[in-house]
């Protein structure tokens, strides 16, 4: 039994180190809370894939180089900016970054009219740290 325990707690830390050495040179996208003027926004899409998260996930790592990226705005009435409109033939929430290796994005909505326009923006990027 003592066996079977140390061989879990190593595996385990194994594992760890397999995890944190899986990020060494990517990037994050996050999606964590913007300040005021701009709204949250949640990513739906990368590089042409579904992304399935929980609404709880905001940081998502990604290899360096060009993605596209697909947004949705947390946008409403009561925020005064308008209705998005899902009949649009175009989706202005997918946009095409280029990410360097060891920074963070970080993305939100930036409204661009009173109709509920908006578009992707990232309002800050950063070392990781």
């Amino acid at each position: 039994m003592r066996r079977l325990i140390v061989l879990i707690a190593a595996l385990a830390a194994t594992g760890v180190a397999w995890a944190e050495g899986g990020t060494e040179g990517k990037a994050i996208l996050d999606f964590s809370v913007p300040p005021n003027q701009l709204y949250p926004a949640r990513l739906v899409g990368l590089d042409g894939k579904n992304i399935n998260a929980p609404i709880t996930k905001t940081s998502f790592w990604v290899e360096p180089g060009d993605h596209s990226i697909t947004v949705t705005a947390a946008i409403d009435q009561s925020m005064g900016v308008g209705t998005i409109n899902v009949e649009r033939k175009t989706d202005p929430g997918t946009v095409t970054i280029n990410v360097e290796a060891g920074k963070r994005y970080k993305i939100a909505a930036q409204a661009t009219d009173k109709k509920g326009n908006w578009e992707p923006v990232i309002w800050k990027e950063e070392d990781v740290k």
